[in-house]
């Protein structure tokens, strides 16, 4: 780096926004990261065009169609690197952050750098945004063959070291990207995090999540349903497709443990018999998560084909 300014910037990715949505998010960010980048898999541009582009900041790159999550992130990354970033925040277009997100997150990177700890990434607690009720989704952690839970309310420490964060309001240390761990693009959406935090793990990188510092987000179509106290989320037929392949192709990797494979694979099956359920269109959403399995044992990737 040339000088002793810290450089953050901000990667929001985008598919088919709600306008007034996203252009919320890019002004929550404008007083938080020195450049903002949305990467447009489609239907971004209406709000690039509402906004005076050099007040907020913002940067531009359409792709000339959707090419998934993992590739839009590494071009948001590559752009990012450009510009000299140290940090990397990024977001999805549904996120909510405060004023004092990525600050947060910031402190905890320095003092974790301080101690000689060799974070790759934080991230902040999510909450529903939709719900009335703030009802925080948790951190996990794999320990003695077993995984662990944590809350804001189950321990006094304000960060814990975790096995995975999501993508949407992680703060990354650019040096991470530059040594050559990107996004595996042909998980094309659903475990395109996961996967990438296993393998900063797998190469000696430490994860931590900032139990004191929260953003609301809107992971699914809708509120999720919860049942005996855990949250099932409703997505269209096409996301379970995903969701149930990248689940077996996540599992297929030997940095993957035992404990964490047997974990969600046992998930999987509650969810294909749940989703039934919850799901409006019950007969399309079955068939779907059907073809997503045998596309999974397949070895398939990248975007449906139909």
């Amino acid at each position: 780096m040339t000088s002793d300014k810290i450089i953050i910037s901000a990667i929001i990715v985008s598919y088919l926004p709600n306008k007034d949505i996203l252009i919320s998010l890019i002004k929550s960010l404008t007083s938080q990261a020195d450049n903002i980048i949305l990467v447009d898999n489609g239907g971004g541009k209406d709000a690039y065009d509402s906004l005076v582009h050099d007040k907020f900041k913002l940067e531009y790159i359409p792709l000339e169609k959707n090419e998934g999550l993992g590739f839009a992130l590494n071009v948001g990354f590559k752009r990012s690197i450009d510009l000299n970033s140290d940090y990397v925040a990024t977001f999805d277009q549904d996120s909510s952050p405060s004023l004092g997100l990525i600050g947060g997150l910031l402190k905890v990177h320095i003092e974790l750098q301080a101690g000689g700890v060799n974070c790759a990434a934080v991230a902040p607690v999510f909450f529903d945004s939709r719900d009335s009720a703030k009802i925080y989704f948790p951190f996990y952690r794999e320990e003695d063959k077993s995984i662990r839970s944590f809350y804001p309310h189950s321990t006094d420490e304000s960060y814990v070291e975790v096995d995975t964060l999501i993508t949407s309001g992680m703060l990354i240390r650019g040096d991470v990207w530059r040594s050559g761990v990107h996004y595996d693009p042909t998980y094309f959406v659903d475990y395109t995090d996961p996967d990438w935090c296993y393998r900063v793990r797998f190469q000696g990188y430490k994860l931590f999540g900032c139990l004191r510092v929260e953003m609301g987000h809107a992971p699914s179509d809708s509120p999720p349903v919860r049942i005996f106290g855990r949250s099932f989320f409703h997505y269209s037929p096409l996301r379970r497709y995903y969701y149930f392949r990248n689940t077996i192709k996540f599992c297929s990797n030997a940095y993957v443990s035992k404990t964490w494979k047997i974990r969600l694979l046992i998930g999987l099956l509650i969810r294909y018999f749940v989703n039934i359920i919850i799901d409006k269109n019950k007969y399309k959403s079955l068939k779907m998560m059907t073809y997503g399995i045998f596309a999974g044992f397949r070895n398939k990737s990248g975007p449906y084909n139909g």
